[in-house]
């Protein structure tokens, strides 16, 4: 009988020997668990992981033209501090409210910079980043791979979504960029509809945002990055903007934070975009260059 039960406890040791075996061989090819619904998002958190970010004292945030538009080496070589961009496409404010809670406990900034625009304002809170935020925290920062399990998909899904993801391609401080050849045509004209019926949860969201980070002793600063000119050319279009503008600076400075504003059509002319909310390179490097001038004595 003790022979039996010894051989059983082999059998099944062996068996999770082998999933385990598996799934860190999916895991080393980069054939990522499923954690959100973002395929870029778990993509970079993974990346953060292999290159060992600890403690953050300079942190930007935000969506897609904080991940394109604040330059990295303008940014590092300005600011004699450990910096890095947590930035992912596609993010609301309810987003990165709720993944800050977590970055802010593990990173310990001293300031973080918000980059916005006004796509961040127009959809509902993707509840998937709540299965990173809510997972423990052994998982998250030293065993990713358990990730497998937690949100099980398929090895079939994990692989496909492998195959399909858009190539990351983010530098050492987790930015990027975008070439006067990443032009979207489609997309060069695109007016989305704001506000929305989710406008006001994401304004409440950067009201709880900034409460948070004040609370923390933690400097926000929002920088409200530039828009193309066809996007606000009518009277109409014009009050519905600067409305905004004015909603997201009460709130900030409301909670002690810096509010500073770069729209500015006759500076970001439409050669500097590759869309209507998007700057190319060249774009970002003037912006970053002067956000840093206007940081030089806020950040120190």
């Amino acid at each position: 009988m003790k022979k039996t039960a010894i051989q059983f406890l082999l059998k099944t040791l062996l068996f999770v020997m082998a999933i385990a075996a598996f799934f860190e061989i999916l895991f080393i090819c980069g054939c990522y668990p499923v954690i959100t619904n973002s395929t870029f998002f778990d993509q970079k958190i993974f990346t953060m992981q292999q290159r060992h970010i600890k403690q953050v004292k300079l942190m930007a945030i935000g969506s897609s033209v904080a991940l394109y538009e604040l330059n990295s080496p303008i940014m590092v070589h300005n600011f004699n501090m450990p910096y890095y961009n947590f930035a992912s496409w596609n993010l609301q404010i309810t987003d990165t409210r709720a993944l800050l809670s977590d970055f802010v406990k593990r990173y310990q900034p001293r300031y973080v910079i918000l980059c916005s625009s006004i796509n961040d304002f127009i959809s509902p809170a993707n509840s998937t980043y709540l299965n990173y935020v809510n997972a423990p925290d052994f998982m998250k920062y030293h065993l990713p791979q358990g990730f497998y399990l937690k949100n099980y998909t398929s090895a079939y899904q994990v692989v496909r979504r492998k195959l399909n993801s858009y190539p990351l391609a983010v530098d050492q401080w987790g930015g990027a960029f975008l070439t006067a050849k990443q032009i979207n045509k489609a997309k060069w004209d695109e007016h989305n509809i704001f506000p929305t019926s989710y406008t006001a949860e994401n304004y409440n969201a950067l009201d709880s945002l900034a409460g948070f980070l004040e609370a923390q002793n933690i400097k926000l600063i929002f920088i409200q990055v530039p828009l193309k000119k066809s996007y606000a050319n009518t009277p109409q279009s014009l009050a519905i903007l600067s409305a905004h503008f004015a909603r997201c600076k009460s709130i900030v400075e409301k909670q002690g934070g810096i509010y500073l504003n770069y729209h500015n059509t006759s500076v970001f002319t439409n050669s500097l975009f590759t869309d209507q909310y998007h700057l190319q390179l060249n774009g970002a490097v003037i912006l970053t260059n002067e956000i840093a001038k206007d940081l030089k004595g806020i950040i120190r």
